[in-house]
């Protein structure tokens, strides 16, 4: 028999009852943290696999990491499901002005950056600075500079701060040749003794901090 949304999150309820699981019983929003991100990355590679019946299977165990959390708020008076999909519904509606508003778009380019326009209302930023340091601090140092890169160069701050790189803008790096050109950079770190995410991440770290610094000069 096919089970809908709440009778799933009925499921998980009585698993956290009283004279539920043990296991679930004992589980916080801390020690899940780790098992959500672990799915996450697990539904990721069924995607990329183009694996449909796997990232079904991927995507249900992602949803479990989100009902329970929500179960635990529940219990702790914070919040439940039903505030978490009416949160991201008005959030929705509130970033997609060109459908639920009169805001026209010509393309998905300006979807992207009206997005980004009303994130950084929402959240009272005014600085590219202040955009920088709100993204995800545990992103993957790779993942994270690319989304610096994208905000720092909306902001006009990206020509000042990287104008002095030692790679060249002439450099032929090519869809084919960009994963042997981050091995090698890789491997020259590992034979230094040098942790290159730790050092990206560092790296981002005090780039944020350039740019608030010139944009409070400015």
């Amino acid at each position: 028999m096919k089970k809908d949304f709440y009778e799933f999150c009925e499921i998980i309820e009585k698993l956290r009852a009283p004279d539920g699981c043990p296991w679930d019983r004992e589980q916080t929003h801390k020690s899940l943290s780790k098992h959500l991100l672990e799915e996450a990355y697990e539904a990721y590679d069924a995607i990329i696999d183009e694996d449909s019946h796997h990232t079904m299977d991927e995507l249900g165990d992602v949803l479990l990491q989100i009902v329970m959390h929500a179960q635990i708020a529940k219990e702790e008076g914070e919040y439940t499901i039903d505030d978490i999909t009416d949160n991201v519904a008005q959030k929705m509606i509130d970033r997609h002005p060109h459908i639920f508003s009169d805001t026209v778009v010509s393309s998905s380019e300006e979807v992207l950056d009206n997005w980004e326009e009303i994130k950084r209302k929402e959240r009272g930023q005014k600085k590219t600075w202040e955009s920088l340091s709100d993204i995800t601090q545990s992103l993957p140092a790779l993942m994270k500079s690319i989304k610096v890169i994208s905000k720092a160069q909306k902001g006009g701050v990206l020509p000042e701060i990287g104008k002095n790189s030692f790679l060249k803008d002439d450099l032929d790096i090519t869809k084919d040749n960009l994963g042997e050109c981050l091995f090698e950079i890789c491997r020259v770190a590992q034979a230094k003794n040098l942790d290159p995410e730790a050092e990206l991440g560092l790296f981002l770290k005090n780039f944020t901090k350039k740019v608030q610094k010139l944009e409070e000069n400015t």
